[in-house]
């Protein structure tokens, strides 16, 4: 056990089935909508929560560079969606125009619903961070829809899948701040609940929860601390060392020709990556006769990303790819002091080449 000092009385125990009271208190008292992981049709995608049916809880992703399968148990950690996909949807209508030239804008939900996003992880939560440092305001749909998030409910993951690197990037396994409820399953069936706002507490109030025991509390400290771990050791130098590097050979083409040489440019990892925003508008007249702007996913490893007016100023794909990396990893933090990626490794498991990120970047320091 470590050996720390710590008021167990901010930790709560309960099981699985509190998790679908909290559902009905968020739902039935407070008047919230719900929109998390959901598991539906022998797959887990992304929707609204309206029971514990609907929550992933007998299900655990097993995943390996190329490769992602759900099996049975307990250990739920993400899939190939995010929040992303309800703050800043892959088609997105911003303006109908009328034949007589008049505009509106178009908000495709009721702005006065308050949502909550339930059972996301710490590198969703992280990753929300970020896309609300770079686009913020600047993006009205996603403004809108992050306004209308009322609270936020975190699962840690006491057992991150192999692909997970969030220990090093400071954004997991665990959470400590910017949430109002977070809840881990320490086996399956106990589940240990804390709050990280007034909100939080005021609802976990109502669950009836146990103080959690010292020695739960020692075992979830001991889980999360080994999962920490687990998700760090990943590089082989400092982040500020490989910042450092990344810059010193950005100019390199013979080492990124290297890295980037299984790479196909298909954009997958752009269109699993929480922190990817890049879209690209498009005009078209629809059924009306009205004139609609619509925006969709785009990213720059794909390669019409780089075409414009006046020609193409990423043809060749290692120069995509090596953006790709020096926009998570040093762009980023120039723009908003934050890594643009968060170490969820969904990159690594969606890529049908089997490219895994962690190897590019410990290739690219020391090559």
């Amino acid at each position: 056990m470590i050996n720390v000092s710590i008021r167990t009385d901010l930790y709560y125990v309960g099981n699985i089935y509190d998790l679908d009271k909290l559902i009905r208190i968020l739902r039935e008292t407070y008047g919230r909508r719900l929109q998390g992981y959901k598991y539906y049709g022998g797959k887990v995608t992304w929707g609204e929560i309206n029971g514990i049916s609907d929550l992933p809880l007998s299900v655990e992703d097993y995943v390996e560079p190329g490769l992602y399968r759900l099996r049975e148990g307990y250990r739920f950690r993400h899939s190939s969606v995010s929040p992303k996909l309800f703050l800043l949807p892959s088609k997105q209508i911003y303006i109908v125009e009328s034949n007589d030239f008049s505009q509106a804008k178009v908000l495709d939900y009721n702005v006065s619903i308050q949502y909550v996003l339930f059972g996301i992880k710490p590198c969703d939560l992280n990753a929300i961070n970020v896309l609300d440092r770079m686009i913020g305001e600047k993006n009205p749909v996603y403004a809108h829809r992050r306004r209308s998030i009322s609270a936020i409910i975190v699962e840690e993951c006491l057992e991150p899948n192999n692909n997970c690197f969030c220990g090093v990037m400071n954004s997991g396994p665990f959470v400590e701040k910017d949430f109002d409820i977070a809840y881990a399953r320490l086996d399956d069936k106990r589940v240990i609940f804390k709050y990280g706002s007034s909100f939080g507490r005021d609802v976990l109030s109502k669950l009836e929860l146990r103080i959690a025991g010292e020695k739960e509390v020692y075992e979830y400290l001991e889980k999360t601390k080994l999962a920490r771990e687990r998700t760090s050791a990943v590089f082989k130098k400092s982040m500020k060392e490989i910042q450092e590097s990344l810059m010193n050979k950005a100019r390199d083409k013979e080492l990124w020709l290297k890295i980037s040489e299984n790479c196909v440019g298909c954009g997958n990892c752009n269109f699993v990556c929480p922190t990817c925003f890049c879209l690209e508008f498009d005009y078209s007249i629809n059924g009306e006769d009205q004139g609609v702007k619509i925006a969709n996913w785009t990213g720059c490893l794909l390669y019409s990303y780089g075409q414009v007016a006046g020609g193409h100023f990423r043809p060749e794909l290692y120069t995509r790819y090596r953006h790709f990396i020096l926009h998570k990893f040093v762009f980023y933090p120039r723009q908003i002091e934050r890594l643009g990626c968060v170490g969820c490794g969904r990159c690594i498991t969606w890529c049908p080449m089997s490219i895994d990120l962690r190897e590019c970047v410990n290739n690219a320091i020391s090559g």
